[in-house]
């Protein structure tokens, strides 16, 4: 079988990523389908709104509404909160949502949509992440900005100038998103490499998380040798640990490119 190295899941090497069951508070308490207001309006939307539209509003109404942004600050009156903006969201996404006789709208209960593509702003807990009292950790305004590159790769600088204008935390998976981007819309390495500098430059980055993103540019953005070599030279001397380049040896073998003899 495949060689495995023991820091592969630490850093996240294999392509594509670990599925997760995300939930929403919503369908945690309700197995059935939960009616709710009109979820265009919700978002400010009017009838006819494209995907589009709905994607572009979500993201922007998440910046104004996120926990991370608002903190214990108590919802403005006759303003939704950052759950009503996603679970509208989530609805308008799905397929299968439709307003009932009654003008309410519905959106299919969990089990019919575990299987979906609709993105789910609340998931499992982490020992680093602020979770409810039902055990039910909500993604910081970061991963879920970062979800908009899964269908718009091309918005990968957009989305690095909200993270970086805010201060917000980088998690591994964002950058892993981030450089995905790059390397899908055809900045490739110079504009990863780039994003990585800047969060170093920033100190956004911990050692743990700076270990991490060397490995997904190494994923998603080496092409040849010298891509590897530039990489390489990324590495912050204070974290060149043996673990940290025995990984990064591994990650190039895993993901060398056409002309080291391997395929991505």
């Amino acid at each position: 079988g495949e060689r495995q190295s023991p820091n592969m899941r630490l850093y996240g090497l294999l392509r594509p990523g670990t599925p997760q069951l995300l939930f929403s508070v919503q369908r945690r308490c309700c197995a059935g389908l939960s009616p709710m207001r009109n979820p265009l309006s919700v978002l400010g939307l009017s009838d006819g709104a494209s995907r589009k539209d709905i994607k572009a509003a979500f993201y922007e109404l998440a910046k104004l509404t996120h926990p991370d942004v608002t903190g214990d600050a108590a919802s403005v009156e006759n303003q939704p909160s950052f759950l009503e903006i996603s679970s509208a969201f989530e609805t308008l996404m799905s397929a299968d949502a439709t307003p009932n006789k009654a003008g309410e709208w519905t959106a299919a209960n969990t089990a019919a949509r575990a299987q979906g593509t609709t993105k789910r702003h609340w998931h499992k807990p982490t020992t680093t992440s602020a979770a409810n009292s039902n055990g039910i950790r909500r993604k910081t305004l970061g991963e879920v900005l970062c979800e908009r590159l899964e269908d718009e790769p091309a918005a990968a600088q957009a989305v690095w100038t909200d993270i970086k204008e805010r201060q917000l935390p980088v998690a591994p998976k964002m950058l892993d998103a981030l450089f995905r981007a790059c390397a899908s819309n055809g900045a490739g390495l110079p504009a990863a490499i780039g994003i990585f500098r800047e969060a170093s430059n920033l100190q956004l980055l911990s050692q743990s998380v700076h270990a991490a993103a060397l490995v997904s540019l190494i994923k998603w953005c080496k092409e040849d040798p010298s891509s590897f070599e530039q990489i390489f030279n990324e590495a912050d001397e204070r974290y060149r640990t043996p673990e940290v380049m025995e990984t990064m040896s591994y990650a190039n073998f895993l993901y060398s490119g056409y002309g080291d003899g391997y395929s991505k």
